[in-house]
């Protein structure tokens, strides 16, 4: 696990620290100096929070880097001021700043801390402090301190480079890209061996491309070239944490408190039974025994940088508070000009005409794939795909069918991570087949928490395969076969792997004939 883990256990990342210069001797122990932020409000309020000394130097003066995961940075002008900024010596982005006392610790300024208002205009705020907070030995904020270390050695810190790698990712000039265009760069990158393997991860690239957007940005659906900086450093984090979550969760994408504690003890975080109960109840929201990486995203945010707002995560974890928190936040206006069609068997039907007309139909499907491949390069990306339903088919706008019949094509192809142009058929054949099942399990699934107990998964065998006549005892006994785990629960993934070998091979190659 300390390979996952990024390979720098406490005592190698404490050296390295010692060795950086500008530690405070702790008896027993070598900690790094906090810097605290407090009191800033309105605009620019994120900049409240613990910064740790990081291994960078600027202006032979020490560098400390904001614990929550955005790019904030304290720094020295090498003139007469201690700087607040979303980069280092980044002008352009200064948030607050505060006159040199002369020491290079910036918790000793006297004067007051000046900051941009709400208006736009520099002002001092007495409010603002800068104090000295406590070092942390947490596990995962060590994880977070060596980001910066990472983004330096793959020279994603200068702005040269930077700027490189914003004009590969951005092909087309138009100053924003998608999230098919950054999954592309990464395999990219990973492929070419300028990245390191573990930054290949789709559920990581999802995460890191929601919180730049919905999160460090302005909300829109896509990445802008100042938010290039903060996309990068959470593909590195969110990666960071996939290899810790996949080296526990034991395969099935989903850990229990068991599997919560053992990890952690890897880790070198030993605790006991009851504190490992009462930090897995603070990831699983639902208390359904199991926790999904998304939430234990949630959690590890909360252990690095807890936020005064309760709602922050709530699109983070589990959905289920989400438009509850938008409702609250927005009223009405987030949805009021969206119009809502409830989905119905009929749908399904006419989708099914459809895409067997366009699969009988060679010139359709040529026009197809040009649709999905819109940058000709004959392969397309989960991203790519993701794109193309909700453009042509947004009856089948369902992620985790999309995933499912992603992998399914590729394993029935050459097994890359890649859709190829003679796959696209299969392709078609897979998203509305694994659709139509995740419709009949979402509307089984009756309290929506993504998990089916016996009985909804009873009425979705005797719907979806009413030719199977499956007696009581032999239900039961599938549904423990797929319950490997003997919660009681099972996810859509585990449905579809059942019903698959169940019914689908027939009728998936009548579909595709």
């Amino acid at each position: 696990l300390k390979q996952r883990w990024g390979g720098l256990s406490a005592p190698r990342l404490r050296a390295r620290n010692s060795l950086a210069g500008g530690m405070a001797a702790v008896p027993g122990q070598e900690t790094a100096v906090v810097v605290k932020i407090q009191g800033k409000q309105g605009r620019h309020s994120f900049i409240n929070g613990e910064y740790e000394q990081s291994q960078q130097k600027y202006n032979g003066r020490p560098v400390w880097v904001c614990r929550a995961v955005q790019p904030v940075y304290i720094f020295h002008t090498a003139k007469s001021r201690w700087v607040v900024s979303r980069a280092v010596d980044d002008n352009a982005r200064c948030y607050a700043f505060a006159k040199d006392s002369g020491s290079p610790d910036p918790t000793t300024c006297t004067s007051p801390i000046v900051v941009c208002d709400a208006e736009g205009k520099w002002t001092a705020d007495p409010g603002v402090t800068f104090t000295k907070g406590h070092a942390s030995n947490d596990k995962f904020v060590q994880l977070r301190m060596s980001l910066e270390q990472e983004l330096a050695h793959y020279g994603l810190n200068d702005v040269p480079s930077l700027k490189t790698l914003w004009k590969r990712l951005d092909f087309n000039g138009n100053g924003i890209v998608s999230l098919a265009e950054v999954d592309k760069l990464v395999v990219e990158m990973v492929s070419g061996g300028s990245w390191p393997t573990w930054l290949n991860n789709k559920p990581a690239l999802m995460r890191a491309y929601k919180k730049t957007t919905l999160k460090d940005g302005d909300g829109s659906d896509w990445v802008e070239k100042r938010e290039f900086h903060m996309l990068l450093l959470n593909i590195f984090w969110f990666n960071k944490l996939w290899q810790v979550f996949e080296a526990v969760d034991g395969g099935d994408r989903r850990i229990d408190v068991r599997e919560f504690m053992a990890g952690m003890s890897q880790m070198g975080l030993h605790l006991t039974e009851a504190e490992a109960q009462k930090e897995f109840q603070k990831m699983d929201t639902n208390h359904g025994g199991q926790v999904l990486f998304v939430e234990f995203c949630a959690y590890v945010r909360q252990r690095v940088n807890p936020d005064i707002n309760p709602a922050f995560d709530a699109d983070i974890a589990s959905g289920e508070q989400c438009s509850r928190a938008i409702r609250a936040s927005h009223g009405s206006r987030a949805t009021e000009t969206h119009f809502v069609t409830k989905k119905s068997m009929r749908c399904f039907d006419d989708t099914e005409r459809k895409i067997r007309a366009a699969m009988q139909d060679n010139a359709e499907l040529r026009k197809l794939w040009r649709c999905i491949d819109f940058n000709g390069n004959n392969i397309v990306s989960l991203a790519e795909i993701d794109k193309f339903v909700v453009e042509q088919y947004p009856v089948l706008n369902h992620k985790p069918a999309l995933m499912r019949a992603y992998k399914a094509t590729i394993q029935a192809g050459n097994d890359d991570d890649w859709v190829q142009k003679k796959e696209f058929k299969s392709l078609l054949g897979h998203l509305f087949y694994f659709n139509k099942i995740f419709w009949i399990f979402d509307n089984a699934d009756g309290d929506k928490d993504r998990r089916m107990a016996y009985p909804e998964f009873k009425w979705c065998v005797t719907l979806c395969a009413p030719g199977a006549k499956l007696t009581e005892a032999e239900l039961q006994q599938d549904f423990r076969k797929v319950d490997r785990n003997g919660g009681g629960l099972i996810l859509f993934d585990e449905f579809c792997k059942y019903f698959t070998q169940k019914a689908c091979p027939q009728c998936l190659t009548d579909l595709l004939d």
